[in-house]
């Protein structure tokens, strides 16, 4: 039941805001006030009807007092739109409350107690874990704090009217509600959650007042989703109160005065004012859109220009890498010394008939110090290209040694590489092609 209720008041307060929405169309201005315009102070007297829980529930094995009850509550309101409302609220509805014997009695009968009645007849319970004495308890009381949006039907469905005296309205917010279980000495913190339907007149510009019809549902958390919970109960109430306007403040007021000392004629020197603006910002977007595109085309030109040093640069250092590398590709065509050191087939040792092939260019070097020299070793077709290989690097290293220890020659002007059977002439035996010469470096 209360799903279903809940279901019916959040569409009936989308329907109104929609109606709202649609009303507004032509409507008067609503004044802009501040913050702190507009709030109301007021106070109110509630009669409240609360059943019985484990007859409205269902659950047998708890009670929350059920009867009437009258209270008195305080609230805070503030105007947020064209009869749209904020409104804080302490409500004490069962500030003066009676308890419900009969009731009370069965509660105690269904819990196994001891009842027998006292001297005066009444019905009283004894040796429970409740610690009920007699029936004078009274009815269980609850108080709460609550925020709440209130909403005209006038305003939803007609349009804004600031004449407008009766009003009729609905609201619905939630809380925090502490309720004390009179029959199980229990004090219990919880939700509540209202909503209903009131009427105001305003009497005149700060004093109205209304009266309200109110359902509230209060439980723990676990109580609105589980049946099997306790610690809940529903209340109905009636309400009248008086609420007072505190007004406009003082700043606002003077801000609506500046606001009617505009004339028609300087709204309409405003407006010609305005029209110039315009016209002149949109001269200036022009002016601004033909910059713009002078800039885009210098950068474009000054692209292309970049681009073309870059081009040209990259072809001349490209032909200059072009040119060293041809002339160190062509270092090993042209000899240093007229002549290379020879060997026998399969060996690297120099012999004394080719030693004076090395100390003659040992003698080239010491002559020319600014000289430096590649030692280059070679082979034969004979045998793999992995031991010719071996065996050339041998033979370049060979000379390099004897032209450092034997004739002194620093070894930082000499470098050594070895090419196997890469580079030969000639027949497979040719001796030529067991040889190691020299090249000068080319820096």
């Amino acid at each position: 039941m209360l799903k279903k209720v809940s279901k019916i008041a959040v569409l009936f307060c989308m329907f109104a805001f929609a109606g709202n929405t649609f009303a507004q169309n032509e409507v008067p201005e609503y004044p802009q006030y501040g913050f702190w315009s507009n709030w109301g102070i007021g106070i109110n007297g509630s009669f409240m009807y609360q059943p019985d829980v484990s007859k409205f529930y269902g659950v047998q094995d708890l009670y929350w007092g059920g009867g009437f009850n009258a209270g008195l509550g305080v609230i805070l309101q503030k105007e947020v739109d064209r009869g749209a409302y904020l409104r804080f609220h302490y409500n004490f509805p069962s500030l003066f409350a009676n308890s419900n014997q009969n009731d009370l009695a069965t509660f105690g009968r269904s819990q196994g107690a001891i009842l027998y009645p006292d001297a005066t007849g009444q019905v009283v319970r004894v040796n429970n874990s409740w610690g009920i004495t007699d029936t004078s308890i009274s009815m269980d009381k609850h108080h709460a704090i609550t925020a709440e949006f209130v909403l005209s039907l006038n305003n939803s469905f007609h349009n804004w009217n600031p004449e407008r005296r009766g009003n009729l309205y609905v609201f619905a917010g939630g809380g925090l509600a502490f309720s004390r279980n009179e029959a199980r000495g229990m004090y219990k913190a919880g939700i509540q959650l209202d909503g209903g339907l009131g009427f105001s007149y305003r009497v005149t510009d700060r004093s109205t007042l209304f009266c309200e019809v109110e359902a509230d549902i209060i439980a723990d958390a676990p109580a609105f989703w589980r049946k099997d919970v306790g610690f809940h109960h529903t209340d109905f109430l009636a309400s009248v109160g008086y609420m007072f306007n505190l007004g406009v403040t003082a700043a606002d007021q003077e801000l609506i005065a500046q606001r009617a000392l505009i004339t028609k004629e300087q709204l309409d020197a405003l407006e010609e004012e305005n029209e110039a603006l315009k016209k002149d910002v949109a001269v200036a977007k022009d002016s601004e859109k033909k910059l713009q595109a002078q800039v885009n085309n210098l950068t474009n030109e000054n692209d292309k220009i970049r681009r073309e040093a870059l081009a040209r640069a990259q072809r001349v250092s490209d032909s200059l890498n072009g040119v060293l590398d041809q002339l160190k590709a062509d270092q090993l065509n042209y000899y240093a010394i007229p002549f290379s050191v020879l060997y026998p087939n399969d060996s690297w040792h120099v012999t004394d008939a080719e030693m004076i092939k090395v100390k003659a260019v040992s003698r080239v070097m010491k002559d020319n110090p600014e000289l430096k020299l590649t030692i280059v070793g070679f082979c034969d077709y004979t045998a793999s290209d992995e031991y010719n290989m071996k065996l050339s690097q041998k033979r370049a290293e060979e000379v390099k040694r004897i032209m450092v220890k034997k004739y002194g020659i620093d070894p930082d002007r000499l470098t050594v590489d070895w090419k196997g059977k890469t580079v030969a002439f000639g027949d497979i035996h040719y001796e030529l092609n067991r040889r190691v010469s020299f090249y000068r470096v080319i820096e």
